[in-house]
């Protein structure tokens, strides 16, 4: 279980780092405290505090695959990719399947806009990238040993929302994302040890 962790990097929001198999695979890259050089990077959606320009600058290189979803066309038109959910990408070494990531009840995030979570494989282990959303019931057609899942309970589905789309999706870890800033408290997301059968773990951001 613990191989599954390695390499992975969370910066802040939804901004995730993993290195596996000799790539980089940023999501949602914001508030980078160090030198990065994505092989990939995935777009979820464009508000303020997932989508940075600057940051995605800072990690694109010669021959970096920048993948985003098909609304967001006039913000990042030099994307090598744009997805809607469902479709799939095939990459020399990284598979990625886009799916649906919005909320039920709230109007931050709506499924209209066609915005992304991300499942990937890499290196032998299947990541969930979930996005900004609440708990869906596409999430029942997810497999994946890692779920990175939103915890705030504000913007996105809390912890309880959290457990519950972890156990749809069969993941065997929870890493807590888009909590604390400011909603979800770290008491908030230790709960999800007694809600989630397998294993949770909170890490803390880069600095």
């Amino acid at each position: 279980m613990r191989d599954l962790l390695e390499g992975i990097t969370w910066f802040r929001g939804s901004s995730v780092r993993i290195r596996r198999a000799g790539l980089e695979i940023h999501v949602d890259p914001l508030g980078l405290t160090e030198g990065s050089a994505a092989d990939v990077v995935l777009l979820t959606h464009p508000h303020y505090d997932n989508f940075s320009e600057a940051d995605i600058a800072r990690v694109r290189k010669p021959g970096t695959v920048l993948v985003a979803p098909a609304s967001m066309k006039k913000l990042i038109a030099d994307a090598d990719h744009f997805m809607r959910p469902g479709d799939m990408l095939q990459l020399e070494g990284f598979d990625i399947l886009a799916v649906p990531a919005h909320n039920v009840d709230k109007k931050f995030h709506t499924a209209e806009h066609g915005w992304l979570g991300y499942v990937f494989t890499v290196g032998g282990a299947t990541y969930y990238h979930a996005g900004d959303t609440d708990f869906l019931p596409s999430m029942f057609g997810i497999r994946c040993d890692v779920a990175f899942l939103p915890c705030g309970g504000h913007y996105t589905m809390g912890v309880d929302d959290a457990a519950k789309a972890a156990a749809a999706c069969g993941a065997h870890v929870i890493v807590p994302i888009h909590w604390g800033e400011p909603h979800g408290s770290l008491e908030d997301v230790g709960r999800l040890r007694d809600l989630f059968s397998g294993e949770v773990h909170v890490l803390d951001r880069a600095s």
